[in-house]
């Protein structure tokens, strides 16, 4: 497998923790066992050098848990919600989208 992990970041390959992982791995408040699932699963492909990216970030919470073990790349309903290919256009031009 090791000699795949050159032509894997070369491709541009990326690492994509489904939205499913806060459903198997819940961020409660006891935080123990759900932490060290998402923790390991970030360090292992931060270990090979491989970008991740989390989907399914609904809280801030999850975010700040995120940003606490290095995750560089998240996206969810916390930031935007699905939107109309114009309002994207728009969002990108600078103008305001709720």
């Amino acid at each position: 497998m090791c000699t795949h992990i050159p032509a894997l970041e070369e491709s541009g390959f990326m690492v994509t923790l489904d939205k499913h992982i806060w459903q198997i791995a819940p961020v409660d408040g006891d935080q123990g066992r759900s932490t060290q699932i998402i923790s390991s699963m970030l360090e292992m492909a931060q270990s090979l050098h491989l970008p991740v990216v989390v989907e399914g970030v609904e809280t801030n919470e999850q975010a700040n848990m995120l940003r606490q073990m290095g995750a560089c790349h998240a996206q969810g309903f916390l930031y935007y919600r699905p939107m109309p290919a114009k309002d994207f256009e728009a969002l990108l031009d600078g103008g305001n989208n709720n």
